[in-house]
Order: C-alpha cells, then structure tokens, then sequence
C-alpha cells in the first residue's frame, strides 16, 4: 500500500497572520471553546463508526485483497485516529486566529495571485487528490445548503465582530468548507487506499458534518446573548441594498456562488492552453474575435438558442441510432450571423460540446437514452451560460436531471418494447417538457426533478416486489436441486450392496426420496425431521434384509406396525393421494410379510426348504437430480483477471450479456443463488431473463461477451473525463 500524495484542496485553508488565542474577542474565544467540546465528541463517534464500517466492508468482501485491504486501513486508523483528531481540532482552534488575521487584501475575491496558484494546483491534481477534492465539494455543497440559516446567521454575526474587514462564509471557521480541508488535511498521515479515504470523507459528512446544527445553534445563542445581532432579522431588514436577492438558479449563498465560479475560472485556465495556438483549438480569441467586429451579446445567444431549441422540438427521436453531437459553435454563428463569441461564452459553448460529446459516446448509456440526452444540449447551453456554478456545483438541478436521466435508464435494451414502457413515456415527456417551455427560469429542472425522481422511486419499489419474487423462487430452486443431490447420494451409499424388493425400490426412489427433499428443503439435514426420516428409512432398509435370528425376526415383526404409520405420515406431509398412499402401504405390509415368512421358515426348521418370496429383487436405485454445465464451460480454466472479475460482481449490478443469438441484453443481477452456483439476470421490471453458472460467466467475461456497466453518474463522469483531457493537454503545453 502507498502513501497517498497530498491533496491540494481548490479552497486553501489560510494560515497566514494567525495571532494568539487572547487576540480574539473574547466571545469568540468561548464559541471557540463551545465548539471545540462539541466538534470533539462528533470526531470521536466518527472514528467509533469508521472503525466499524472497515470492518463490515471487510466481511463483505469478495476477494482476499480486499478484505486483507480494509483490515490493514482499519488498523491504520486505529492508530492514528488520536493524532488525526487532535490535528483535525488544533486547526479549527488556529482557524479562529486566522480570521483575526485575514485581510480585505488576502480576501479570495481579490486574491488574483492566489488564484492563479490554485490554477496551477488544479491542474497539476493526481487522479486521487482530484477524487477527493470532488468529493470534498459535494460534501461541502450539501452541508451548507442544510445548515444555510444557520451558517448564514453564524458568518454575519463573526462579520460584524471585524468591521475592517470582511468575513466570508468560506473564512468562518465553522464553515463547511474550513471544516473539511482541516480534516482532510489531518488525514495526510493515513497510509490508506483511496477507496478508503473516500469512505471516510462519506462518513465525515454523514457522522459529523451532518450533525452540526446543534454546534451552529449554541454557536448563534452565545453570540446574540453577548449582544452581537441580538435579532438578525432586524438588521438585515435594514440594509436590502447589501444583500440583493440572488440571480434565478443561484445560490444564496455567497460561499457556495463563489466556489462554483472559480471552478469555472479553473476550467477556463486549463482550457486556455487548449486555445492558444494549438491544433484543433476552437476559433476566436480575442484578438481574432476584435478584428471580426463587436461579440454576441448573451440577449442575442440566448435568442439564438431559443429558436434552435424550437426547431428541435418538431424533430423525430430515433431510438435506435447514437445521435451526433451538435457543433454548438457552428449553429451559434449561422444563427447569428457572426463569428465572433465573448470568450467567457466561446468557453462555455466548448466545455457542454466536450461534456456531451464524452455522453454520447458513453457504452454505459443505452442508445435510446443517449437518443433523449443528445435533445438537451442547447437548453443544457443555455443554463451553463445563465449559471456558471452548472461547471462547479454537484447540486445543480440540471446536473442532476441528466444523472437521474441516466440513472433511470440504465437497463433499457431494444427500443422496440419501449414505447409501452411508462418510464420511457416519463422520460420522454419530461425532455419534451425542457425543450417546450425552458427559456431562463432555472426552477424548471429542480421541478422536473423532483417528478422523476417520485415516478422512479414508485417504479422501483413495483419491480422490487417482481425481484424478490424471483429471487424467492430461484433461491427455491437451488435449495431443491441441492437436496435432490444430497438425497440421491445418501439412499444409493446407504443402498449400496442391499437387495430390495422391487416394491420398496420403487418406494424409496419414487415416494420416500421425495419425502427426505421436502424434509431438507424446509428443515435442513440438521434438523430432527430430518434425523427421524433417515431413521425411518435405515429402519425400512433392515426391515426387508434376511435375518440370522428369530428374535430379530420377532422384533421387526413388532416394529413393522409403527414403521407403516411413520411411512403413511410422511407420505401425507408431501400430499401423496390417499388412494395411493393406501396401495403403497398394501404393497410394503405384503412384501415384509412375505420377507417374515421366508426367514422364519428357514430358521425353525432346517430339514424343511425355504420357500423364497416369489418377487424380482433391485440391485440399485438410481434417482435423477438436475444440474451439471456445458462441456466447454467444464473444461474452461479462467485466468486470476477473470477470476478476480468474477469476485467483483455482486447482487444489484447492472450488466450488458451479448446471447448466442448475437443480441445485447441489459439486466441487472438479481441473485447469485447458493447452494448451485447460480447467477439470475433480471430485466428492468424485475423479471428473469437470464442464468449463468460461475463457469458460463467466466466464459463469457473471457470471450467479452459480459460487461459491467457503470452506474455512477453520468455528468460527473463526463465532467472527469474532460477535465482529465484538459489536463494532459495543458501538461503538454508546458
């Protein structure tokens, strides 16, 4: 395992002028010293629960790695957990201090140095570091929008403590933002995967983060019981014209504004070395765009737009092609009649084309739903260009309509069926209803998604019900092919070398076989129906063997009556007809009598000869339990890459299955049944569609004709990519 490099957070935590702890009004000091008791019982419980969380992850595992994985990070965090909380709480206790020391000059709204720093850190960020830093945002994002009065109200009060100076949400050091780079900061010294450093910012903002609001409340309480902002109401009331009701779709809050837009400044800088110069790069810098004449004025792209998206609407979806990305530019300059875009809106229009262009080509996106996607790119440009914060924030509604979009039909396979599919018809009617009637009002897409997210959550609990059903009954199966087997190799090792009466052959194969599979179908062969019915059956086996002894002959004549009504019982138990249960009982009581008569001839009297039952005897029973796989399959040895493949599926996985008819099928596995070594595929309404045993999906990963589909969300997924890409062209511009 190594060490993972040092994350650099897209938020610095400022430790410059830091000042003494009695530097501080002293009110402060005691919310600081509130806080810090608090926020040191809530580390302490996230510790608690991380612990056990490795450790249930651990048991969950599939494969030794990563069980031997999360036990080693679960003792590697054992033993630094009191150093990480400690640095986690010594930084939030200096965070105090450097809001004493922070400057209207060092603030981050002009700090141009600073940001060109945090440029160049963006763009230099690991695979790793860029994995946490996103997750840190969205944390972020969350937390703040939760506790947004409450945060506010804490920020404004701390403000009006420095009246030279201006304290943002981002420098209360309460904050969300100061709080999660302080901890993953702590977390540097953990020589941990990254898998289980991003499990641990998930629990930061579950176990702590999520439990601040007691911490924001009594953090308020002291400060308007010492006088500051008594009622916050009030004063705000009295100055509107310093907090202007924010833009439509923007945040309240200016922290959550501002980090959302340096997100898109960042991509813009990385953008750039893609701009200047290179080959490829898009048109119209803007000493180019100056000679070309005056830019487009956004009124004027957001007109354009609007008459390209009506357009769109009277187009056909074809549900069976991959649409073709939209040269957004070029329709933009047609539309117009102009080649000359501001930059901030060139940029725009570059990064949603290279966003939908990853989208559309995306082999997790069924055809149909790229088909519906492909539909949003100019209604989706025009909210990156009324928003910026659509680049930078997680939770921005139109992100998130496009995730639940792709989310929601990941298991749609031929377009044929669709159209009596009341999802597709939701899906369908909600792009209509963005082409239709967006044109700026943003509070569309938070509507829209919160209707689909209700139909979906309704639609999977109904294909839930169809799911377990199926579970149900292929688990049944399993258990039943299983006991069949289990059966069939007791009766013939117990059987083995026995002469039976055809009568009783034909019984234990045909009746008590199917008596002894109920049993251990329901019980189990550790239970005591089941100890009774093998006994049962070991009694009727010596029951109809040649005896050496008339007192054994005595005995199992005094037997017999019981072992008939135990036999009748178990008969009934199965539902075996009373007409037949009545013949079989005829036949056993007439072969075992004739069974008592040969042996006891032949033991009273020597002199006189044995008359021997006139019946057939069995030399073996032979009971058919289903089951077994392919030769090929039989004989395929999987190398350890398929091998660990195969260890990684797991219940709930949506895969694409290419059948020997050469067609794709999207499902979802539903169950992987033991005993029988069973794998069942279900459809998107729940129902089976297909099996494979642990050899035929190894055959089938060898031979690429099963693949795992990614089910993360496809706007951020798409938003990685670009940025990767931006990346290693800025890299190779150095």
């Amino acid at each position: 395992m190594t060490h993972s490099s040092k994350v650099v957070p897209l938020t610095a935590v400022d430790k410059s002028g830091a000042r003494r702890a009695d530097a501080l009004p002293p009110i402060l000091n005691s919310v600081r010293q509130s806080a810090k008791k608090r926020l040191a019982g809530l580390i302490e419980a996230l510790f608690n629960n991380a612990d056990d969380s490795l450790f249930e992850m651990a048991e969950r595992s599939c494969n030794d790695a990563d069980q031997h994985l999360y036990f080693d990070s679960m003792r590697e965090l054992r033993l630094h957990r009191r150093q990480i909380a400690d640095s986690f709480l010594n930084q939030v206790y200096r965070g105090f201090d450097a809001v004493v020391g922070a400057t209207q000059e060092s603030s981050p709204v002009e700090g141009e140095e600073d940001f060109e720093t945090a440029v160049d850190n963006f763009s230099l960020l690991k695979n790793d570091d860029l994995e946490v830093s996103v997750a840190v945002s969205g944390s972020v994002s969350k937390i703040t929008s939760q506790f947004s009065l409450q945060i506010m109200q804490l920020t404004k009060r701390m403000d009006s403590l420095y009246p030279d100076r201006e304290v943002t949400e981002r420098l209360n050091p309460l904050g969300p933002q100061a709080l999660a780079d302080a901890f993953v900061c702590a977390c540097e010294t953990l020589d941990v995967d990254i898998r289980v450093r991003i499990v641990l910012l998930k629990l930061f903002e579950r176990d702590f983060m999520a439990q601040l609001g007691p911490c924001y409340d009594e953090a308020n309480q002291l400060l308007a019981d010492a006088g500051v902002l008594p009622d916050l109401r009030q004063v705000l009331k009295k100055s509107p014209e310093t907090s202007p009701p924010p833009a439509p779709g923007t945040d309240s809050s200016a922290a959550q504004r501002e980090a959302a837009e340096t997100g898109f400044a960042m991509l813009q800088a990385l953008l750039s070395q893609h701009r200047v110069g290179g080959p490829g790069g898009a048109e119209g810098s803007g000493a180019t765009g100056a000679a070309r004449g005056p830019a487009v004025t956004q009124p004027q792209l957001m007109d354009a737009l609007s008459g390209l998206q009506t357009d769109d609407v009277a187009l056909p979806i074809d549900l069976n092609s991959v649409p073709q990305t939209l040269d957004l530019r070029k329709l933009l300059m047609r539309r117009t009649d102009s080649h000359n875009l501001g930059q901030g809106d060139e940029d725009t229009v570059n990064l949603v084309g290279m966003l939908f262009d990853y989208i559309l080509n995306d082999r997790n996106l069924a055809i149909p739903m790229k088909a519906l996607i492909a539909r949003l790119q100019i209604p989706m440009l025009k909210v990156a260009l009324l928003d910026k914060s659509f680049f930078g924030k997680t939770s921005h509604p139109a992100r998130q309509l496009l995730n639940e979009l792709s989310s929601a039909g990941i298991g749609w396979s031929s377009s044929a069926d669709l159209k009596r599919d009341s999802l597709y018809n939701k899906i369908e009617s909600i792009v209509l209803r963005v082409l239709n009637h967006f044109d700026d009002d943003l509070g569309l897409f938070e509507t829209l998604v919160a209707e689909l997210r209700g139909f979906v959550g309704q639609d999977h609990r109904r294909t839930e019900i169809v799911e377990q059903r199926v579970k149900q009954a292929e688990t049944g199966k399993a258990k039943t092919v299983a006991a069949k087997q289990t059966v069939e190799q007791l009766i013939n090792q117990k059987a083995s070398g026995l002469r039976l009466p055809p009568e009783v052959g034909h019984f234990i194969s045909d009746v008590w076989s199917r008596f002894l599979v109920y049993v251990c179908v329901k019980n189990g062969i550790q239970s005591e129906p089941w100890a009774e019915g093998l006994e049962t059956f070991d009694q009727l086996l010596w029951s109809v063997q040649p005896l050496d002894q008339l007192a054994d002959v005595d005995e199992r004549d005094r037997r017999t009556p019981e072992l008939l009504t135990r036999i009748e019982q178990g008969m009934r138990l199965v539902n075996i007809p009373g007409v037949d249960v009545d013949k079989v009982l005829d036949e056993l009581r007439v072969a075992l009598a004739e069974i008592a008569a040969y042996d006891r001839s032949f033991l009273q009297d020597d002199d006189v000869e044995p008359v021997e039952p006139d019946l057939p005897l069995m030399e073996e029973i032979v009971l058919s339990a289903p089951g077994g796989v392919s030769a090929k399959e039989s004989t395929f040895e999987p190398d350890p890459e398929i091998l660990e493949q195969l260890e990684g599926l797991s219940e709930g996985v949506w895969v694409e299955l290419t059948q020997d008819s050469g067609e794709r099928l999207r499902c979802k596995l539903a169950a992987i049944v033991e005993p029988g070594d069973k794998y069942v595929f279900v459809n998107r309404r729940g129902m089976k569609v297909a099996e494979r045993t642990r050899a035929g999906l190894a055959v089938a990963l060898k031979a690429d004709h099963l693949t795992v589909l990614d089910e993360s969300q496809v706007f951020d997924r798409a938003l990685e990519a670009v940025i990767g890409n931006l990346r290693q062209l800025h890299r190779g511009a150095r």
